[in-house]
């Protein structure tokens, strides 16, 4: 899958904007990121609210980096999805 169809899948998914940031769709304060390095390769990290960005994995190609990003980020989303907005820091 590319970038454009991820970001289809997220929000057919239902997971939640605040989730995810990738090319494309931009979300300031996105806890799991995606994005292409000037070398092409593909970094996927999360980032908490100072800022600090905590690589997962990186990629070689967009295909296996968009792949990885939807499977991660909709297991953490559903796992964690009990419990957003009731004071659980995630």
């Amino acid at each position: 899958m590319n970038v454009q169809e991820l970001k289809e899948k997220l929000i057919q998914a239902g997971v939640i904007d605040i989730w995810w940031s990738i090319p494309g769709h931009f979300e300031l304060f996105g806890i799991f990121w995606l994005e292409q390095n000037n070398d092409g390769t593909w970094i996927m990290y999360d980032q908490d609210e100072r800022g600090n960005k905590y690589t997962i994995k990186i990629f070689t190609s967009e295909e296996e980096a968009c792949d990885f990003f939807y499977n991660y980020v909709t297991k953490e989303y559903e796992e964690e999805k009990p419990y957003i907005g009731k004071g659980k820091d995630l």
